[in-house]
């Protein structure tokens, strides 16, 4: 078939227009991939971080209330603090409820969590114990359950919950490795595709006008 004049050039008018459209398409698609991704790490990955930061804030509340709790003998100095122990502890369980219902991604961030949650429930029994003797200002016996149980068991938890935020961390770390790789690879893509395209306009360009008719004088 052969094509008139006219035609060759709409032909290469639509090609370079298509390997723009192409082009185009490529780094918007690589671009909204990118942007989900980090979307997901915002919204799940970092709110949990910020969940686990907040449970770790008020756990360190407990300790330093139970501390000033087991330092009075007055029971009216000693209501404040274990009124905030017990806000804290709320706190605790509703954040990490939280967590539990929205935020687990994988079978270890579950397995973590649940570590996270048998180690506080430990911690609180030993803390009532603590509480108990303290308001029955029997502090020897306070002391002999801070180190035989509260002690250790809070510094179980707090070593879970490092545990935990460094699992989420490197989570981080990973999707923004993997966005970056992606972005890399998208721009390779589109700057072959670019050539490619230039390349065949050049190679239809010099085609076409071969096939001209040549110039009268």
């Amino acid at each position: 078939m052969i094509f008139s004049v006219n035609q060759r050039l709409v032909a290469i008018i639509a090609g370079a227009v298509i390997a723009v459209l192409i082009t185009g398409l490529i780094g918007f698609f690589s671009s909204q991939q990118i942007s989900e991704e980090l979307k997901y790490t915002d919204e799940n990955i970092i709110r949990s971080l910020g969940i686990l930061s907040s449970a770790e804030r008020d756990f360190l509340l407990i300790r330093v209330n139970a501390l000033y709790h087991l330092s009075y003998d007055d029971r009216a100095k000693k209501a404040p603090h274990e009124a905030t122990i017990r806000r804290n502890i709320q706190e605790i369980q509703k954040r990490l409820a939280d967590y539990e219902q929205n935020l687990i991604i994988n079978s270890r961030d579950r397995e973590l969590l649940q570590n996270d949650k048998q180690l506080f429930a430990i911690y609180l029994a030993a803390l009532e114990k603590v509480l108990e003797k303290s308001n029955d200002r029997d502090r020897e016996a306070a002391v002999v359950v801070v180190e035989s149980e509260w002690k250790p068991a809070g510094d179980r938890l707090t070593a879970a919950f490092a545990e935990h935020s460094r699992y989420k961390e490197r989570l981080v770390d990973q999707v923004v490795l993997q966005s970056m790789n992606k972005g890399r690879s998208a721009a390779w893509i589109v700057l072959l595709v670019t050539i490619v395209s230039a390349l065949l306009l050049v190679v239809f360009g010099y085609l076409f006008k071969s096939t001209l008719p040549p110039r009268q004088n």
